[in-house]
């Protein structure tokens, strides 16, 4: 990130744990200048990537953080090695954004990735839909470790993040403007301070997770 970069995004995104990760075929073909380097991705990485940040990205990010955690148990992960399920349609919802932030963050691509070296470092075919839904009222995924074969599902479900009611209509009423572009200034700040505010709560208070995110071992 550069020296400028530091003072262009919310001051909250720079508090957010990153994601480490190893990345053996980086460093096979010589990016590294030493070997067993751990990569740091931040949440601001994963907003660069997506374009935006929405309490979709958010969930995104700590949908693949609390399941790397779960499945490597305190190892570092590595980038690569890990299959992911996204049940549902790629059109459906939010899914294709939520599937270009795992792909990011884990490497896991679908048809259009990485087609290895030889039978190594793999990723085309890591990220694949399934359009059976194992829960109706969640955005389920399954994180698989490519070496062990253990795997983890994660539940996201956005409806349950807490956030008063007042507070959710003022940011509906807002957004229609913003999007319409009817918003005036005062009401464009107001909007933002809002939206940044639901995804504080999510991803640095992380307010009762357990309820909107949950790991469920496969």
């Amino acid at each position: 990130m550069t020296a400028a970069e530091n003072d262009q995004f919310r001051d909250f995104f720079y508090d957010v744990r990153p994601i480490r990760l190893k990345e053996p075929l980086a460093e096979t073909l010589g990016a590294f200048k030493q070997v067993s380097v751990e990569l740091e991705y931040s949440y601001i990485d994963a907003v660069k990537a997506a374009g935006h940040a929405c309490p979709t990205v958010t969930g995104a990010f700590l949908c693949c953080q609390e399941s790397l955690e779960a499945l490597y148990e305190g190892e570092t992960p590595i980038r690569g090695e890990i299959a992911i399920t996204v049940y549902g349609k790629p059109e459906e919802g939010a899914l294709g954004v939520m599937a270009q932030v795992f792909t990011y963050l884990t490497g896991a691509a679908p048809d259009t990735g990485f087609k290895g070296l030889g039978s190594r470092f793999k990723r085309r075919g890591l990220l694949t839909f399934d359009p059976e839904k194992i829960d109706e009222e969640a955005t389920c995924c399954r994180f698989e470790r490519l070496d062990t074969g253990r795997s983890v599902t994660v539940k996201f479900f956005p409806w349950l993040i807490p956030y008063p009611g007042e507070k959710a209509k003022r940011l509906a009423t807002l957004m229609q403007q913003v999007v319409s572009g009817e918003a005036d200034d005062e009401a464009r700040n107001k909007f933002q301070s809002l939206w940044m505010e639901k995804i504080q709560t999510m991803i640095i208070e992380r307010k009762e997770i357990g309820k909107w995110l949950r790991v469920e071992l496969a």
